[in-house]
């Protein structure tokens, strides 16, 4: 790509293509170099008047500066000249610059007074005299002034040689970003001219930036145009921040997480007042402009897309030729693939495979437009795919980003509502359970909306409650159907004791639903539950005091794990919370050998052993850190190594570990101990049942 220039999509071809319907079809574009914001135009500016502000108003221009210094009479008395903090108007500067900047003799002039006024101009406290609309519109002149080439030139001349290599001392970087941070904003097409010159200087990535000081609602055509191109040229391509604009052309809002807090509270709305007019055509041009952007510079995707498009275009043809054989459809009625269904197969397996290439090269957009062209032509490989293409779309999202987020969640929805108990999908289907899992971890990872406060939760239930209806055993003792469904517990495990209890309680009803339909399987068909999911139950645990349930966990770790398999060593991490829950709950008196037992150094047992200690707190977090600053604890991780681990983690602190204060201590681990303190344990709970 050349970043020399943004260029336009009006370098497409006069006539586009039909909408989506030959979107695949394969289409040339040009190249030229046409920019987004032409130079401004002397004529127009010299139709707007001016009024000269007074020099002596600026205190800014001392007599060392001052272009024309004025003579002093000898025979009189001259005081020295001394600085007034006073701040000086928006508007009487601006109107100087730009009246000067007009007068091609006077533009060394007007910069020499603008660099002067940035030291001490305060745009940010206006006097109430002074219109936001004036300073805008006066301002904005005066960048688009500065961008034209022929003044640019000058000012690069009149920059010192030490400070031209670096942007931010330049006069228009300084003004720009005196305007953007006191609050004002400029006009769109000064804004953009910022941004094309930043990328004629070959800073892409403060251009983005500057892109991005707009506010949303100012967004036209033109704005997201020209940011789909900067993502693009960013180093790596920020491929998947582009598409998000895609998807936001063209809405009349948009939903940003809260900033307060992003998981908990509704997202707030923007309005988006320039987007009610435009079409899909609209959205086609751009589209078929990140395609071709996307395509200068990327051969490996280019060739795949283009390879693919080929293929599919060969076999829409030959399907059409065949459509009235009389021949294939004899031979269909005794079941005999003729050469037909024999295309029709291979083309919807193409499809599968380039929503699959597709996804993993971010191109997630692309790969959803080849699931909406295959229509009925789908297969038993369709429904997990298209899913997954789902999930990975949503995960990469930023959870500030609620709109995009929602869309593929509707998606997903969109395609569980499909597939889910149809004939492409069984419940004894390999890709079932996986399915299933994509769809729950959106369901998990949901934004929260203000009529549903559970949202999360009321999603995830809602398809527990179906496979429990349909008696899908098989699924509701797989374990990755079950792990996302322990993280929208664990999310929702906080708030009121009795939703607490609650939560605890409906995990255990999952949980043992499992184990009584494992019981009925075959002994080669069973296997131990990940420790992931072993932690966050005993989390769930810890958190409602519930000892029964816990007596449960402990009983499983020692008749299942301990005893199965003796050089069996237990994560840390789990230990953790069965000595916290030991210390608050079943055992309580200082006098309890095993009271703080984990924590504490042993006397020979850790010498023998030669215990190392570790920094662990008592939810079992692992940190280097003493630090308990909230964006830290984001970063604790336990030491459990299961693919299942991260998201559990992550429902643990963003849910029943919120508000916690969970400090760091020096545990000494050793799996003795740990033994000891889970047969200790579970005597205590078994002793105090009625």
């Amino acid at each position: 790509m050349d970043r020399n220039r943004i260029w336009s999509y009006e370098t497409t071809p006069t006539k586009p293509p039909p909408l989506f319907g030959s979107f695949f079809e394969g289409w040339s574009f040009g190249k030229g170099d046409i920019p987004l914001t032409p130079p401004p135009d002397d004529d127009e500016l010299l139709e707007e008047e001016f009024v000269d502000a007074d020099d002596t108003s600026f205190s800014s221009r001392t007599s060392s500066t001052d272009l024309h210094p004025h003579p002093q009479s000898s025979n009189s008395y001259s005081p020295p000249v001394t600085y007034q903090p006073r701040r000086k108007s928006s508007i009487q500067v601006g109107n100087q610059v730009m009246t000067k900047l007009l007068q091609e003799d006077n533009v060394k002039s007007a910069i020499e007074i603008l660099q002067q006024a940035l030291n001490h101009l305060d745009m940010a406290q206006q006097e109430e005299a002074e219109d936001k609309y004036a300073i805008s519109k006066i301002y904005s002149k005066i960048i688009k002034s500065l961008c034209d080439p022929t003044i640019s030139k000058i000012v690069d001349e009149m920059t010192p040689g030490d400070r031209k290599s670096d942007i931010h001392h330049s006069v228009l970087w300084r003004l720009f970003t005196k305007v953007v941070e006191s609050g004002h904003v400029l006009q769109t097409d000064a804004h953009l001219a910022v941004v094309n010159t930043l990328v004629d200087k070959g800073q892409e990535p403060l251009a983005l930036q500057a892109m991005y000081t707009l506010p949303r609602k100012e967004w036209d055509t033109s704005c997201y145009r020209t940011a789909v191109l900067l993502h693009l040229m960013q180093h790596p391509k920020q491929i998947i921040e582009a598409q998000k604009l895609l998807s936001d052309y063209g809405k009349p809002y948009l939903e940003i997480a809260n900033p307060t807090a992003p998981n908990d509270l509704p997202p707030l709305r923007i309005a988006m007042p320039l987007m009610t007019e435009i079409t899909e055509n609209d959205q086609f041009k751009l589209w078929m402009l990140y395609q071709a952007a996307l395509s200068r510079d990327n051969d490996y995707w280019t060739h795949e897309m283009q390879t693919f498009e080929a293929k599919r275009k060969e076999a829409l043809t030959l399907l059409e030729e065949k459509e009235n054989d009389t021949i294939d459809w004899a031979l269909e009625q005794f079941n005999i693939e003729t050469e037909k269904l024999k295309v029709d197969r291979k083309s919807t397996e193409s499809d599968n495979t380039m929503i699959y290439i597709a996804m993993n090269n971010n191109q997630f957009e692309y790969a959803w437009q080849v699931y909406l062209a295959m229509a009925d032509a789908v297969n038993e490989s369709t429904p997990c795919i298209v899913m997954h293409l789902c999930w990975v779309a949503f995960r990469q999202i930023p959870i500030a980003d609620v709109s995009y987020r929602t869309d593929w969640e509707t998606r997903a929805w969109s395609v569980y509502s499909r597939f889910m108990c149809s004939e492409y999908l069984h419940p004894d289907q390999p890709e079932a359970p996986s399915f299933l899992h994509d769809i729950l971890s959106i369901a998990t990872h949901t934004p929260e909306v203000s009529v549903d406060k559970k949202t999360r939760y009321t999603k995830a239930m809602s398809i527990y409650n179906l496979l429990s209806r349909l008696h899908f055993d098989k699924l509701l003792c797989d374990d990755r159907v079950i792990e996302p469904l322990i993280c929208t517990i664990l999310y929702e495990c906080k708030g009121t004791p009795m939703n607490i209890v609650s939560m605890c309680q409906k995990a255990f009803e999952i949980i043992d639903r499992k184990n009584e339909i494992v019981q009925r399987l075959p002994f080669d068909q069973t296997k131990q539950a990940p420790y992931s999911i072993i932690w966050g139950l005993l989390i769930l645990c810890l958190k409602s005091g519930d000892e029964t349930h816990f007596q449960k966990v402990l009983t499983y770790l020692l008749h299942n794990v301990l005893e199965t398999n003796r050089a069996c060593t237990l994560p840390s991490s789990i230990l953790a919370p069965i000595q916290e829950f030991h210390d608050l709950y079943t055992c309580n008196r200082k006098t309890c050998y095993f009271q703080g037992y984990m924590f504490r150094y042993i006397r020979y047992t850790d010498d023998l052993d030669n215990t190392l200690p570790i920094d662990m707190n008592a939810f079992g977090f692992l940190s280097d850190d003493k630090n308990e600053d909230y964006n830290q604890q984001l970063l604790w991780r336990s030491n459990i190594r299961e693919p299942q681990e991260p998201d559990i983690a992550m429902a643990i602190l963003m849910g029943a570990a919120l508000g916690e204060k969970l400090v760091q201590k020096q545990m000494y681990f050793s799996t003795k101990k740990a033994k000891a303190l889970i047969r200790h344990a579970r005597s205590l709970t078994f002793s105090s049942d009625p």
